[in-house]
């Protein structure tokens, strides 16, 4: 008779044991489930966050700053990113670059896009990185460039921040004329 008990026992203790793996592969399956759903979703914003930045920085290249205005949100802000540089609203930023295309031509040579990821949990966010080579050029005399530039987006797909690394201040010294820099630098020596 105990041997019966004992084997009783012995088998619910088992099957118990067998239904909480089973909870518990349904749960991680669940959750994988959802996990590339997710993922499905962010991808998807991500190839179509890239998709505007690549127009607006086409637009760019083709000197079409409304173009470029029309891929930016309203509350879009550029952030200064050389010394003593303040961040630029979307007029702030129309303003400075009508004012640069009439003097000189940027032309996108070649770029390599990346997805932003959370800083938290390091998982994509829709955001878009890349590196690019820029050229510029005023008459005759350009240089090329090489920049890291970032760019958030809202949830339309426009582009509610910018940020480009490089040595710009250098690069303009190279094909500005002295004055000009002269003037960009603080204004001229009297």
């Amino acid at each position: 008779m105990k041997n019966i008990i004992y084997y009783t026992i012995l088998c619910c203790f088992f099957i118990s044991c067998s239904n909480s793996s089973k909870q518990v592969d349904k749960t991680e399956e669940s959750s994988a489930v959802e996990q590339v759903e997710t993922s499905a979703d962010t991808k998807a914003t991500y190839d179509r966050n890239v998709a505007n930045f690549k127009m607006m920085l086409n637009a760019w290249t083709n000197q079409d700053v409304e173009a470029a205005l029309n891929l930016m949100a309203d509350d879009f802000m550029e952030t200064g990113t050389g010394y003593g540089e303040q961040d630029r609203n979307k007029e702030e930023w129309k303003t400075q670059n009508e004012g640069m295309m009439t003097i000189m031509k940027p032309t996108l040579k070649q770029a390599i896009y990346l997805p932003g990821i959370d800083t938290v949990s390091l998982e994509m966010d829709g955001s878009v990185r890349y590196y690019g080579t820029w050229n510029f050029a005023v008459g005759e005399k350009d240089v090329d460039l090489l920049v890291y530039g970032t760019a958030d987006f809202n949830d339309e797909g426009l582009v509610t921040s910018l940020a480009h690394y490089a040595d710009f201040g250098l690069a303009m010294m190279q094909i500005l004329p002295e004055e000009m820099m002269q003037q960009m630098m603080g204004g001229a020596q009297e």
